[in-house]
């Protein structure tokens, strides 16, 4: 996930060491507790986040209000899916010119979400393919074009809530958590719990997802060749395809099966037809309050006994440590991230 978006959020930061700094302090912080959360609340309801968040809701006693993070876990992948066939729309006459392409960056777009829709039939089959061209894409960035003047110089900047706000984002995108994808996978998960505890499998998620995120800062600051924006293209349309899928399987079991594939056939029109940055600043914003709301769901409003078993942690230390993380410093550092987007843009 961060690959796809480091260009966008983190450009030319490669050099700056205090970002570094930033960014992991933030995959600490924020991601790591975060990712517990979503797992084991996914873990817990054992189905789709829709309606695995009404079983979470039933079980809770809380308002139904709290199922909002289930609507914005599925526009969020929409919105996913837009911001990259929006990049492709604006990237095709840039990279691309011999093609000799008449059409509207937005026609490209939507076009380009059309074909989406066309292979989210094969469901999750193209997956893996398409994670592996983009990770080609980001190497061919990398040993083709080269990092931008410069960014090779490792340098010490000021600090700001801007690069906070970054940090967060990207740290958010590195784990995945607020797109509603682990509640994709839960039954599986709920099946490895038999042979390791939760803590055992969030791990080297979360490893695997810093070294992604590390080597997505560096391909956000490398120039992008015309074989590389290709390659990276179409793994991100295989991508973009999941998402589609797996947005329309949530929209299929809250509204039922026609309505479901006409509302997120509509949708991703729609969001299709927006400009790259337009996309992206919704993107990050929903993102950052459905996190907010996932936290505080699980910080105030599960009870105490249903986390502490699904979460299964060795020590009470342990549970009181994320507790504190969960309920504090991730709430007030998604509202500094947010602030920071905000005065960056105003």
């Amino acid at each position: 996930m961060p690959l796809l978006f480091a260009h966008q959020i983190a450009p030319s930061m490669a050099h700056e060491l205090d970002f570094w700094l930033l960014w992991v302090i933030a995959m600490l912080v924020v991601g790591l507790p975060v990712l517990f959360a979503e797992l084991a609340l996914s873990t817990r309801s054992g189905d789709g986040v829709w309606l695995g968040m009404q079983k979470l809701t039933r079980e809770a006693d809380a308002k139904m209000s709290w199922r909002i993070f289930a609507g914005l876990s599925v526009l969020i992948s929409l919105l996913i899916c837009a911001t990259m066939t929006a990049r492709i729309g604006t990237g095709i006459p840039q990279h691309l010119p011999q093609l000799g392409f008449d059409i509207p960056s937005i026609g490209l777009s939507v076009g380009a979400m059309m074909v989406v829709m066309i292979l989210s039939l094969l469901k999750t089959r193209l997956l893996v393919s398409g994670l592996a061209l983009v990770v080609i894409g980001g190497l061919v960035s990398l040993f083709d074009g080269g990092l931008s003047s410069g960014i090779s110089i490792p340098t010490i900047t000021a600090t700001s809530l801007s690069e906070w706000a970054k940090a967060v984002s990207l740290a958010l995108l590195s784990v995945g958590v607020g797109t509603g994808l682990y509640w994709f996978a839960s039954e599986d998960i709920t099946k490895s719990l038999h042979k390791k505890p939760l803590f055992g499998l969030i791990l080297p998620i979360w490893l695997t997802q810093l070294i992604f995120g590390a080597f997505a800062l560096l391909v956000g600051s490398a120039f992008v060749t015309p074989t590389s924006f290709v390659v990276s293209g179409v793994g991100m349309l295989l991508i973009a395809s999941f998402l589609f899928y797996y947005a329309t399987r949530e929209l299929k079991a809250r509204f039922g099966l026609i309505k479901g594939i006409c509302a997120g056939i509509v949708l991703a029109l729609l969001l299709a037809t927006l400009p790259a940055k337009i996309a992206l600043m919704l993107l990050l914003i929903i993102s950052l309050v459905a996190v907010l709301l996932l936290s505080a769901f699980s910080g105030f409003v599960m009870k105490i006994s249903h986390l502490r078993k699904t979460l299964n942690f060795k020590s009470e230390g342990r549970y009181n440590i994320w507790r504190v993380l969960i309920r504090i410093a991730v709430p007030l550092a998604i509202a500094l991230a947010l602030f920071g987007w905000i005065t960056q843009w105003l």
